[in-house]
């Protein structure tokens, strides 16, 4: 099974190093809820959905473009399969948010970033 992998539905995954301008795995992060909130007792909370990152260090331009297709606007729901903070790979359904800022190199995308908000974790065989 491949370990990182998009789509617009979960039977339409793809893995990113097959497609058509293939990628390497992006460097992952995981936080299992959106951000972290103190309480009265001196104590800290998670609160929120969990987020996933894709930290792409180099990107062409067509790279870039191929990725554009799953989230045509600022935003858009997907299905991805991602790494979590035990190394296992789980499946979720997620919006992706596309940078504000793209760091433009000589025609290619450096230190690229996509974020994934409100994941929902699909069950296995589901």
């Amino acid at each position: 099974m491949a370990d990182f992998e998009i789509g617009t539905t979960e039977e339409g995954m793809t893995n990113i190093e097959i497609l058509t301008e293939p990628l390497d795995p992006p460097k992952s992060e995981f936080l299992p809820y959106a951000r972290i909130v103190n309480l009265g007792n001196g104590g800290k909370r998670g609160v929120g959905f969990p987020v996933a990152i894709w930290n792409f260090p180099l990107m062409t331009l067509e790279q870039r473009d191929q990725l554009k297709i799953f989230c045509p606007d600022a935003s858009a729901a997907v299905f991805i399969r991602t790494k979590k903070n035990d190394d296992s790979y789980a499946v979720f359904e997620a919006v992706m948010i596309w940078p504000e800022n793209e760091d433009r190199w000589y025609g290619i995308k450096r230190n690229y970033q996509i974020l994934f908000r409100n994941l929902i974790e699909v069950p296995e065989g589901s």
